[in-house]
């Protein structure tokens, strides 16, 4: 299994890092986030696109593991993209598409670290896990 580390830029608003492995159809990410505590924040946006930008299907979300103080919900949306330079979809960054965006609210008054776990479905057959370590400022 090959390991590797990547900085990627998140919805043009903050860094992180993301650290993957990859298995037969299923890669396991690692992503970190900082958010304000009690607010309902934007952790993450998935969308399956084809190279002309076009939906190539529905992506479903599973939350395997729900976080400890605080919650975590999914909702069928629009927003960019944010495929690196690389991907041949890059261009698609430039438009806003169909997706499911993850959110997260911490409980009520907590400072601290949280984490939550995802299953991401795509509709090409790959699937993701991915596991957010969260500080709640």
């Amino acid at each position: 299994m090959k390991n590797l580390l990547l900085t990627v830029l998140a919805f043009g608003l903050l860094s992180s890092s993301s650290a993957f492995a990859q298995e037969e159809g299923l890669q396991k990410k690692q992503y970190t986030r900082v958010v304000a505590s009690e607010a309902n924040i934007r952790i993450g946006f998935f969308t399956g696109l084809n190279p002309d930008c076009t939906a190539s299907g529905n992506v479903n979300i599973r939350v395997t593991k729900q976080p400890e103080h605080g919650s975590a919900e999914t909702t069928t949306t629009t927003g960019f993209p944010g495929y690196p330079k690389e991907n041949i979809r890059f261009k698609c960054n430039e438009h806003k598409v169909k997706g499911v965006q993850i959110n997260y609210k911490s409980a009520a008054k907590y400072v601290g670290s949280d984490e939550l776990e995802l299953l991401v479905l795509f509709p090409t057959g790959i699937a993701w896990e991915v596991h957010y370590d969260i500080s709640v400022r």
